[in-house]
């Protein structure tokens, strides 16, 4: 039985995402990316026109993936406790997850040749998760749970170590603990009371 056309694209897409995070955009050929999904030039023609697009594809899906995922994250929070969780996962999630560390990898390396992909990078991995957390720490000022101060500030504040170690390789369970305990030292210092 042969394989679905849906599952032919999506490998294209994860062959594609593979390489250019190795490589660049630019370095990756067609002809290398149809190799890795074992199938010929003109077969990988019949699912996209050209390079570019494969690479559209790559950033749609992994901005609705990203925010389904966070969505997912946020939906559930009820109290302090699961704020600070949430942060946890959040970042368990951008820096485990497999296709999101390719697809960080591959805007790290394209941000500075391709201005597009610079704003792609600075939206996904520093706006949209400081517009989340300042969100979320105004409703928590409302309701009294944390102090009245600029949430935007707190936000960055927040996210600043999360942000600095998507971008550095060590021990996991070491930099977990030193983010769990930020996170709980931030908390600490700008929650009034916990409901």
């Amino acid at each position: 039985m042969g394989r679905k056309r849906g599952d032919t694209k999506k490998r294209i897409m994860e062959e594609a995402l593979k390489l250019f995070s190795v490589n660049g955009f630019d370095a990756v050929s067609i002809r290398a990316i149809a190799d890795a999904v074992q199938i010929g030039n003109s077969a990988l023609y019949k699912h996209f026109s050209s390079k570019q697009e494969i690479l559209e594809s790559i950033v749609e899906y992994s901005k609705s993936y990203f925010l389904r995922v966070s969505g997912e994250q946020m939906e559930g929070i009820e109290d302090v406790e699961g704020m600070k969780e949430s942060c946890i996962k959040m970042f368990e999630f951008q820096t485990k997850d497999e296709w999101i560390v390719m697809f960080r990898r591959l805007l790290m390396i394209e941000q500075f040749k391709n201005p597009n992909m610079a704003e792609i990078y600075r939206n996904f991995f520093i706006e949209l998760p400081l517009q989340s957390q300042e969100q979320q720490f105004l409703k928590l000022m409302e309701a009294g749970i944390m102090k009245k101060k600029n949430a935007r500030m707190l936000a960055m504040e927040l996210y600043a170590p999360f942000f600095l170690y998507h971008t550095v390789e060590g021990n996991r369970q070491d930099i977990l603990e030193l983010l769990r305990c930020h996170v709980q030292n931030f908390y600490e210092e700008n929650i009034i009371c916990q409901k």
